[in-house]
């Protein structure tokens, strides 16, 4: 019978529409493989094509300066383009606010002068906005990028978006690893905290699309790649070895039970509730190196929560968010705070869908609320 259940409902490698171990290679749904033949036609041609490819060797994927991704346009700092050309010279009677997170900061599903950013650029004359938002960024990129693109723009503040769902991103190098269902097929750096408390930079895995190729046709190079610092592929070794090298890949109870040890320990609630927990950790050790470098630049940083939908309905549910015991961490330390979830809630955005665009992003009107909220940190 197990073997009827290994040939007969694994013989794809699928059940249900879902990868089952061993992940060899690294891919857990169809359009990951298109993906894959991306970055194979890339490597192939030498060549982006008709449109950029999202891949830099040190942030794992950024917007090319003054190319649009989509119908998102960028300037030639690579941030998104906001009411006015962001001057290269910054002017000495305007604010500048340099907008640095993942795409609840980048403003991803609504156009250009829909996002919230944008808004507040357009809401104040003594203002100007950098929105280096990115999407599927973790704060570790965060930090990478505002340490790269964000500081030669001398920015006055440094705004950080924070969507508390997002967090498990800190503790993976293979996007796909943390989220199975991820579109984009890409490598990403992280940090590591040492015995004394401080933050390792282990770089991106990948050096250029060729490389990643090469790494994503080769299981023992996948692995030597990551070198045990993805901690979804490290804690679950059986299920990411390669194919037919245990004795429970030749078996389909043993590929199932395999399957299920990966999966487990995913809710990010469990992570930021649990302060000893690597990712509590890191979030705290990333922004305390925000605040340091924010203030040796002379800027302000503001730390803004943007939950996503499910975070608000837990809310709504619980009376309290379950990132509160990492924001309440942050204030103690003197981070400055401002969590947009109660004016969501109120706007009934835990109900209702107008404030969701499809892909689970912020609506034009989600879009609309968070700018209310944080106009009023603007000195009008």
């Amino acid at each position: 019978m197990d073997q009827i259940l290994l040939h007969c409902a694994l013989g794809s490698g699928y059940l249900r529409g879902s990868r089952i171990a061993p992940f060899d290679p690294p891919i857990f749904y169809p359009g990951q493989q298109v993906s894959l033949r991306e970055i194979a036609a890339h490597d192939r041609e030498q060549s982006p094509g008709d449109t950029p490819f999202l891949f830099d060797s040190e942030l794992g994927w950024a917007p090319t300066p003054g190319h649009p991704i989509g119908e998102m346009k960028f300037d030639w700092a690579g941030a998104r383009c906001s009411v006015s050309p962001l001057e290269r010279e910054r002017h000495a009677d305007l604010t500048r606010i340099i907008c640095v997170g993942c795409s609840f900061t980048l403003g991803d599903e609504v156009e250009d002068e829909q996002a919230w950013p944008y808004l507040l650029d357009a809401a104040s004359a003594r203002h100007e906005f950098a929105n280096l938002g990115m999407g599927a960024y973790g704060l570790d990129q965060a930090l990478l990028r505002y340490r790269r693109d964000g500081r030669p723009l001398r920015g006055d503040e440094v705004w950080l978006g924070w969507m508390p769902a997002a967090s498990l991103r800190l503790v993976t190098m293979y996007r796909p690893a943390q989220r199975h269902w991820a579109r984009m097929v890409r490598f990403k750096p992280r940090f590591r905290i040492t015995r004394a408390g401080d933050l390792r930079l282990i770089p991106n895995p990948v050096e250029s699309i060729a490389h990643m190729h090469a790494v994503l046709s080769s299981q023992k190079k996948f692995l030597e790649a990551l070198d045990g610092n993805d901690a979804w592929v490290a804690r679950s070794p059986l299920a990411y070895a390669p194919e037919g090298s245990h004795w429970l890949h030749l078996t389909g109870l043993g590929r199932m039970a395999l399957t299920l040890h990966e999966r487990r320990d995913r809710e990010v609630a469990d992570w930021l509730l649990d302060e000893q927990s690597e990712v509590f950790r890191l979030l705290l050790a990333i922004v305390d190196a925000f605040r340091e470098e924010t203030a040796s630049d002379g800027a302000r940083l503001r730390l803004l929560v943007l939950p996503d939908r499910g975070a608000l309905e837990d809310l709504a549910q619980e009376g309290r968010g379950y990132w509160e015991t990492v924001t309440d961490a942050w204030e103690r330390a003197g981070i400055e705070v401002i969590d947009c979830s109660a004016a969501l809630v109120a706007s009934g955005a835990a109900e209702e869908g107008r404030h969701w665009a499809p892909g689970g992003h912020y609506s034009v009107e989600g879009n609309r609320i968070v700018a209310e909220v944080l106009e009023t940190l603007l000195d009008l």
